[in-house]
């Protein structure tokens, strides 16, 4: 057998590029592995940690179907194939594929430029305005995201993975946060984390304004009480 140090060294190196493995799913059976197979259980598995992007799914939900973990999707199914373009409105999990929960992270970043790419082929992305993440009423796991298209080339794609990446940061926006009360309750409690004392406007689920007292525990927190309980949402500015 020829030894490993006597075969010329590859410095150019291809998805078509192959080497021996051991399979460990199939009884242990020796096979030949590719390194595009690779990098493609790399993005699907979410095993690379990438510090400035965040790995979701697309996830087409059918009327009655449960939201995915880690996902993004519409509202209403649109389609297996979405062109970027016609973006506007997206409900994404709590946490990314990888279960990072990127809440506090997502609501700070308001009016920023974001890039939305598929992870195996970024040549198929979109550049948005992330101009809102609202917490979702009836399912308090999933936050319903606005986004103003700027521009971007192709479509996603169901159950595909796509990196969401912060291309630079509108530090000079007065930040907003809504809180969602989707349980009555006569106190609620707010964690906006926008490092302000700011105005709270409260909404009920009747529609109608509603009047409570606030109190800022901190700069991050701060509680509404009502004189009875109440449901609905407050608009932190």
């Amino acid at each position: 057998m020829t030894k490993i140090k006597s075969y010329i060294l590859d410095n150019n190196i291809t998805g078509s590029d192959k080497w021996i493995g051991t399979d460990g799913g199939s009884f242990n059976r020796t096979k030949n592995f590719s390194a595009s197979n690779l990098a493609n259980y790399y993005n699907e598995a979410r095993r690379i940690e990438l510090s400035n992007s965040l790995s979701f799914k697309y996830d087409t939900v059918d009327v009655g179907d449960d939201r995915a973990i880690g996902s993004f999707s519409f509202e209403n199914e649109i389609g297996a194939t979405v062109p970027f373009s016609s973006i506007s409105n997206l409900i994404f999990h709590k946490n990314t594929s990888n279960g990072k929960t990127v809440t506090n992270f997502l609501s700070g970043i308001d009016e920023a430029v974001i890039l939305l790419h598929r992870s195996d082929n970024p040549d198929f992305h979109g550049f948005f305005k992330f101009k809102s993440y609202t917490q979702r009423i009836d399912n308090i796991d999933f936050y319903d995201v606005v986004l103003d298209f700027i521009h971007g080339n192709g479509s996603i794609e169901e159950d595909k993975f796509y990196f969401l990446s912060v291309v630079q940061l509108d530090v000079a926006a007065d930040k907003s946060y809504v809180h969602n009360q989707p349980t009555a309750s006569s106190t609620w409690n707010v964690q906006h984390n926008l490092n302000k004392f700011p105005s709270a406007t409260m909404v009920l689920s009747t529609g109608q304004k509603g009047y409570g007292d606030v109190t800022y525990i901190d700069e991050n927190n701060l509680t509404i009480t009502f004189a009875s309980a109440e449901s609905g949402k407050a608009y932190i500015n």
